[in-house]
């Protein structure tokens, strides 16, 4: 039994490619209300429709522990902006890169639990405008920059051949650090959203 266990954890070792695709089902970004300009037509939460996520990546596999770098994709579009005497829309897409490590739960069996994080940087590009129609003032802004994100995941890993795992995952998203200049009140403004994401993934790893 001890032998056998071995050689299974030294077949379990090496390069892996990853791919995931999957949905951000309770996105929304926050605003700093002490921040924010005196006539801006922000809320400070805004939320996101449901939106596409996905990457591609590849690590190592140590046994029980893997650590991965993979770089992503997710688009999203602002919900909510059009409510009372307000209009508006927005949008937000954004590109990443991100180092991560994960931790496999071992049960003797096919399926196999895992959690685990990464962090890394994201390129955001964001497009937001809200009008007071009632008041006639206006808040907007349009960019890109650079954000800190980072990442806690939890899912499960079905072996379904010696190579091939199919896991299901949810991830929680963070991307901070994002500045964009934009104008409220006809005055310009910095508007410096945080984008939490809540997402769910299905996804596919290789060992070679």
């Amino acid at each position: 039994m001890v032998a056998t266990s071995a050689y299974a954890q030294e077949d379990d070792k090496g390069f892996y490619a990853v791919a995931r695709a999957g949905m951000a089902v309770n996105p929304d970004q926050k605003l700093n209300a002490a921040d924010l300009p005196s006539e801006a037509t922000f809320d400070e939460k805004t939320k996101f429709k449901s939106g596409f996520t996905g990457e591609l990546g590849g690590g190592y596999d140590f046994g029980m522990f893997r650590i991965e770098q993979a770089g992503g994709y997710m688009s999203l579009k602002a919900k909510g902006m059009n409510s009372g005497d307000f209009s508006g829309e927005g949008r937000t897409k954004a590109m990443y890169v991100q180092l991560g490590a994960y931790v496999d739960i071992p049960t003797g069996t096919m399926i196999e639990p895992f959690v685990g994080g990464g962090v890394g940087v994201a390129r955001v590009d964001a497009e937001f405008g809200r009008t007071d129609n009632l008041l006639g003032t206006s808040s907007s802004y349009s960019g890109k920059d650079w954000g800190l994100l980072w990442h806690a995941d939890a899912g499960v890993g079905v072996k379904v051949a010696p190579k091939v795992t199919v896991e299901v995952a949810g991830r929680y998203t963070q991307i901070s650090g994002l500045k964009f200049d934009g104008v409220s009140g006809g005055q310009a403004a910095v508007f410096e959203p945080t984008m939490r994401t809540l997402s769910g993934t299905v996804g596919v790893r290789y060992k070679f």
